[in-house]
């Protein structure tokens, strides 16, 4: 069973990947050196509480998420998948209203709206 400083370290590491951030950039936005990053993914050096908690708010992540043992990358790519459609929802009124107005739908009308949308985007 790994430590809780092996599972931090891997899933900052899966995280920052899944975001397709590199070790400089996640440095860039904690104002810290690459080789920082570099050391606490290898477990070279600890992360404290604080800067973990920054590793966080950076990775769009929870806290819970950079402790929890076992995420397969499948499901953590599902799950940032589903992250990014409920961020669109949140900041776009009209993918919400848009969404809403389905939940009701038959399924042939939502196939006739999305090649209706498909044709427009062609456009």
């Amino acid at each position: 069973m790994d430590s809780i400083n092996d599972i931090a370290r891997n899933n900052i590491k899966r995280y920052r990947k899944l975001r397709k951030m590199t070790q400089k950039g996640l440095a860039e936005a904690l104002d810290v050196t690459h080789s920082s990053v570099s050391a606490w993914e290898i477990g070279k050096n600890s992360i404290d509480m604080v800067r973990l908690n920054q590793i966080c708010q950076v990775l769009n992540v929870s806290l819970a998420e950079i402790l929890a043992d076992g995420g397969d990358t499948e499901q953590l790519q599902r799950d940032e998948e589903n992250r990014k459609i409920v961020d669109m929802i949140n900041r776009r009124p009209e993918v919400k209203r848009l969404m809403v107005t389905t939940f009701d739908s038959r399924n042939d009308d939502i196939v006739v709206a999305i090649k209706l949308l498909e044709a427009l985007k062609k456009r």
